[in-house]
């Protein structure tokens, strides 16, 4: 076996800290974020901050008209998409339309799969008759974002861990954890602690494969596992190897499924992930 670049834990999480290319929070997220906070901030105010940059407003816009949320009307206008979405749902299009340019010009296979992952989040949530089924659409999206660190930053890790997955017939978790003693979840939540992100979006970044250790949002990281497992199952893009993990049964329990709830679930989805090819052009 090749000697592992990074050795341990703690100097692993040192050495993605001191990679100069972590991806930061666009300025206008920052500022959005902060605005946010006050609880006198206007729509309007949010929607003119957004609105200044013509090139994240009209993928903003895009993307919320597209088949993740399957709206009866069009959103014209960033005011229109922040009453009908809510501001932390707009704030997380802003954010990752930002970020997945990274991914659009290196890894499309993993955007189609997080925009699929995203699509089987909302729909589950809302199967579920929950009302933040578009907060736990954004956490489906954000789900691997530490690849796209690991594949930009550390690419002789990375090319060893691809060489893992296809000769050994490894799940990427797996190959990620023999030879970095860490894997992109944990990468995930070091990138959410870069961000400031709130810990409802860090913990399944961290846990959507580990949905039974979850403690602040254990039904988002149960929603997030499923949909990145039917996601992989369906095909529908790459996240780095061609296997489907097993379900955990914890997440079953915690959202309380049976198994009568994956046809209806499915008859949902599949129209969203039809309708999502476009969203690969996005830049």
């Amino acid at each position: 076996m090749p000697p592992t670049v990074i050795q341990d834990r703690i100097s692993a999480k040192k050495e993605v800290r001191r990679i100069k290319n972590l991806p930061t929070v666009p300025g206008i997220v920052a500022k959005i974020s902060r605005i946010v906070e006050n609880p006198e901030t206007s729509v309007a105010e949010v929607g003119r901050l957004i609105s200044q940059d013509q090139v994240l407003s009209a993928k903003v816009l895009r993307m919320a008209n597209s088949a993740f949320f399957g709206m009866s009307r069009k959103i014209n206008t960033i005011p229109q998409a922040l009453i009908i979405l809510g501001f932390e749902v707009v704030k997380g299009l802003v954010l990752t339309s930002s970020v997945f340019d990274m991914i659009q010009k290196s890894m499309a296979g993993l955007w189609e799969h997080s925009i699929g992952c995203a699509a089987a989040s909302g729909v589950i949530a809302a199967h579920l008759g929950r009302d933040d089924a578009e907060e736990v659409l954004v956490a489906g999206l954000l789900h691997d974002l530490g690849k796209v660190v690991l594949a930009l930053n550390l690419p002789e890790e990375m090319r060893l861990v691809k060489e893992k997955v296809e000769n050994e017939h490894l799940y990427f978790y797996e190959a990620e954890n023999q030879v970095l003693d860490f894997d992109h979840a944990e990468i995930g939540q070091w990138l959410a602690e870069h961000w400031n992100l709130p810990e409802s979006l860090a913990e399944p970044m961290r846990l959507h494969h580990k949905p039974e250790k979850a403690v602040l949002k254990p039904e988002w990281c149960a929603i997030v596992h499923i949909a990145d497992i039917i996601t992989r199952a369906k095909g529908f893009g790459n996240a780095g190897d061609m296997m489907v993990p097993p379900l955990s049964m914890a997440a079953w329990e915690i959202l309380g499924l049976k198994k009568t709830d994956f046809l209806p679930i499915m008859e949902k989805l599949e129209p969203k992930l039809n309708s999502l090819k476009d969203l690969t052009a996005l830049n």
